[in-house]
């Protein structure tokens, strides 16, 4: 009799009674290549070398990398079925078995999903295949089902393909398919020494979801055709060396650590000759895996404070890497070029830090060369060849490798319903995760924020938060202390709590740095260009940081107006195209970085991309009104750094609202949102009221003693009667659009629902401002396209094009959707864009767009970037 293990690629054809080799991909030119069996066993081998590289992690779950390697393997035994192995129509002429499959509909009656067909069968095979629970056994046949990046069904139930789709059947084939699925699973249990398996398993396990990306990550390098041909006949003893270099190739390794550096050599001169107190105090109190809160004022160091202690970890050998989360792309492109430095020094194996956000592909010329070539199943590139492209070949891959920084989407990705999500859980397992500027999200990223601090915690990670300006109540949602039952402004700052793994919560206080006091002013937008223009004649760098876009635009066309060709002024915000503002942002950080070798008088107008995470120092502050956490924070890129020459008290002004505060007091709600403009539609209206009222009344502030009591000011809830009528409104209505994002969170955090594109921003945070994806263009004719910034490529090939995807990302602005009567798709653009795109033609400073509404006209500009004037009614931004 013909068993599924012998005669892999015989093309004799199919006689009664004898199992017929199942195919498992095609080669090169569409005929069945490599079996079923003997590809399973590659990706086993696979995952247990995968499992080898995570020691910790075995142990932490129970697990045996012989265990890992055999359930891994039996991701595709759903192949062995009439509906996956009829797509070969070559398959069924040689086997006999063409007639037979027309006759009976097989493409109709028959599951195509083998990922379906694979948890249908591995629930029911693997009681007989090992000893374990039946409900383990659901567990464990969901994750396997689930290896293209969506899960078949929950574990709650025996699962049967035919409970959805068509009906099913096995039967009119000649084949006895669940013989040949027993078969395949017990050659692969012998192949892997008959691994004992004695866990128990739930659906919310931590241990599933690592072990089912780690299997996603394993199925896609035993499909690599350079490593693992696709015609198959590997000998058997070579096929774990094989697996071995193909996993150490492509960067799966611990990384060595150099042992025994102090805090100097660490990070340098640029970090001081001494540490401050609370980074010595964190040093000393973060020893392991667990979830810790770090707050100190701006500028005193808490990056170094969080890489010291990952440092130490990673020497002892209680972390497997670094993942340093932000809130935004700028401030991913900025921390990247420090801890790049921080790398060189502790490890000869980093190479450079890998930048993750949506963009950072654009920036990462290593994406150019794939280090993954995937074999198809049916003379086409398949669904796992194109995830396994898409995570191995693009930004993606950073999260992977050992040390990553970007944006805290990428790790949201993880906890929400999204493709994948569970491989980005693998990705994470046991290093050390640094979320910065958490006080920065809103309900909704926040909610989620929470979630993914738990799931970190149940894959060993160590969880290090860090802000100055957290109020105590979401800190006590991160860290839960004692403490909190009083009241929240008498609480320690600096200060650092933490919940060490199987510990109670506990925090410790530190010493402040030395106070400085800042001068705080309210002065009309005439009166602070005025004072802006004079520091900046007499040396002096400004930073003016508005709230919109629009807003930004506008103070900086008042800025050029009044500089003249006097002394430099610049824009950021994110209304440029990619190329364009990477340009600025060059230019800008450096001229107002640490070391300053640009440095001038100078006026640099921006939006909020500048006020956190970033190293800006300037000599004078002029700002929009904004929450009270967030002043603080920009507060935090005044006098930054010890420089000669600054006479007096730093200084903030705050520009002067339309409206006095007593005014706003006997106003409705909707003649308040109009009274604040645009930021009412970026902040809390009622939160920047409370924050307006906190600050009115200042002339100075003190850091870092008030820092805490301000913000507790602010956001501290207030009795029925002790605000106006319309203020509490206010509120209750920001309570209920809070209630509302959270119950989103925890919707798109619930897995089982339809996954959807792992897309940054798309499921990890709401905006309540829907836009549209613009490309510009200088020229579009036929097929070739002439980009804005002077790239050319030729569009409507239907094979996807690096070059061409980097042209469009690297010219692509959003823009309010409002704006348009209907969007007009470009048809060139669809297979490189999700969402709504169209395009933009560029000439001279006008913008063409089809479907915008009456009067709404888009200009550009270099300096200014994308303006959207509107005639009638100034467009909301």
């Amino acid at each position: 009799m013909w068993t599924i293990s012998s005669r892999l690629h015989s093309a004799e054809p199919h006689r009664g009674g004898q199992q017929p080799p199942f195919w498992a991909k095609t080669t090169r030119d569409g005929l069945p290549g490599i079996s079923v069996l003997e590809h399973m066993l590659n990706v086993g081998c696979v995952a247990q070398c995968l499992a080898d590289t995570t020691p910790g992690i075995l142990a932490r779950f129970g697990l045996q990398a012989r265990l890992v390697g055999a359930l891994a393997a039996l991701h595709d035994l759903g192949k062995i079925s009439p509906g996956f192995q009829a797509k070969s129509q070559v398959w069924l002429e040689a086997q006999g078995l063409s007639d037979i499959a027309r006759r009976y509909r097989w493409e109709a009656t028959t599951e195509g999903n083998h990922a379906r067909v694979t948890q249908a069968a591995v629930q029911d095979l693997l009681p007989e295949l090992m000893t374990i629970e039946p409900k383990t056994a659901r567990c464990l046949a969901a994750l396997l089902g689930a290896h293209h990046g969506r899960i078949q069904a929950a574990p709650t139930r025996p699962f049967r393909p035919e409970q959805s789709g068509p009906a099913i059947s096995e039967s009119n084939s000649r084949i006895e398919w669940d013989q040949a699925r027993m078969m395949a699973g017990k050659a692969v249990m012998d192949a892997f020494q008959r691994p004992h398996c004695d866990m128990e398993m739930s659906y919310d396990s931590p241990a599933l979801w690592w072990l089912a990306g780690l299997t996603s990550v394993a199925d896609w390098i035993g499909s690599d055709e350079r490593h693992f041909p696709p015609e198959g006949g590997m000998e058997e003893d070579a096929r774990q060396p094989r697996a071995r270099e193909t996993v150490e190739e492509i960067g799966f390794r611990t990384p060595r650590i150099v042992s025994g550096l102090g805090f100097a050599e660490l990070f340098g001169p640029s970090a001081g000759s001494t540490p401050y107190d609370m980074q010595i105090r964190a040093h000393e109190f973060i020893k392991g895996p667990g979830v810790y809160v770090i707050e100190a004022p701006m500028g005193m160091g808490k990056t170094e404070a969080a890489l010291w202690v990952a440092y130490d970890l990673l020497a002892a050998g209680k972390a497997r890497g670094i993942y340093f989360a932000l809130p935004t792309q700028a401030t991913s492109n900025r921390i990247h070029l420090r801890m790049d430095e921080f790398l060189r020094r502790i490890t000869p194996d980093a190479g450079t830090v890998r930048l993750i956000h949506a963009n950072s592909w654009l920036m990462d010329e290593t994406s150019q060369k794939p280090t993954l070539s995937t074999a198809s199943t049916t003379g086409g590139r398949s669904e796992d060849a194109r995830a396994g492209e898409d995570w191995f070949a693009s930004a993606k891959r950073a999260l992977l490798a050992p040390f990553g920084v970007g944006t805290v989407d990428q790790a949201l990705l993880a906890v929400v319903a999204a493709k994948h999500f569970f491989v980005r859980q693998f990705a994470l397992a046991g290093k050390v995760i640094i979320l910065d500027e958490v006080h920065s999200y809103d309900l909704y990223t926040g909610t989620l924020i929470d979630r993914l601090v738990e799931v970190l915690e149940g894959l060993g990670c160590t969880v290090i938060i860090l802000s100055a300006t957290l109020t105590g109540r979401r800190r006590a949602q991160l860290v839960p202390l004692d403490l909190d039952s009083g009241d929240p402004r008498t609480l320690p700052y600096p200060m650092i709590s933490g919940c060490p793994e199987m510990c109670e919560a506990s925090s410790i206080a530190t010493d402040a740095p030395a106070k400085r006091t800042v001068q705080v002013s309210f002065q009309s937008v005439d009166a602070a260009l005025a004072r802006a223009v004079k520091m900046a004649l007499d040396g002096q760098v400004v930073l003016w940081i508005c709230d919109t876009v629009g807003s930004a635009q506008e103070q900086f066309d008042r800025v050029t107006s009044a500089a003249g060709s006097r002394f430099p002024v610049g824009l950021l915000h994110s209304r440029f195209p990619f190329w364009r503002r990477e340009e600025l942002e060059g230019e800008w950080m450096t001229r107002l970085g640490k070391d300053g070798a640009t440095r001038c008088g100078c006026i640099l107008v921006s939006t909020q991309i500048v006020e956190q995470s970033v190293d800006l120092d300037a000599d004078f502050l002029v700002t929009e009104l904004a929450p009270t956490d967030m002043l603080f924070q920009r507060m935090g890129r005044l006098w930054r750094h010890e420089r000669p020459g600054r006479p007096g008290d730093p200084e903030m002004v705050i520009l002067e609202e339309p409206q006095t505060l007593d005014a706003l007091r006997s106003l409705d709600g909707k003649a308040i949102v109009l009274a604040l403009g645009t930021k009412a539609y970026v902040y809390s209206p009622y939160v920047l009221l409370r924050s307006l009222e906190v600050w009115r009344s200042a002339t100075t502030v003190s850091i870092p003693d008030q820092i805490r009591e301000r913000i507790e000011a602010t956001y501290e809830e207030r009795c029925e009667g002790e605000e106006p009528d319309a203020w509490q409104k206010l509120f209750i209505e920001m309570y209920g659009k809070k209630t509302v994002y959270q119950q989103l969170a925890l919707q798109s955090s619930n897995i089982w629902t339809v996954a959807l594109e792992d897309e940054e921003g798309v499921q990890t945070r709401l905006s309540e401002l829907p836009t549209v994806q613009l490309i510009l263009c200088r020229n579009i004719e036929a097929r070739r396209c002439v980009f804005l910034n002077g790239d050319s490529e030729t569009m409507g090939n239907d094979q996807h094009q690096l070059n061409v995807a980097r042209a469009i990302q690297k010219n692509l602005v959003k823009v309010p959707k409002h704006i348009f009567k209907a969007v007009r798709p470009c048809a060139a653009f669809d297979q490189y864009l999700y969402g709504l795109q169209t395009l933009g033609v560029v000439s001279d400073e006008r913008v063409r767009v089809d479907g915008l509404k009456d009067g709404v006209q888009i200009r550009w500009s270099t300096e200014g970037g994308l303006r959207i004037e509107n005639d009638s009614k100034r467009s909301q931004e």
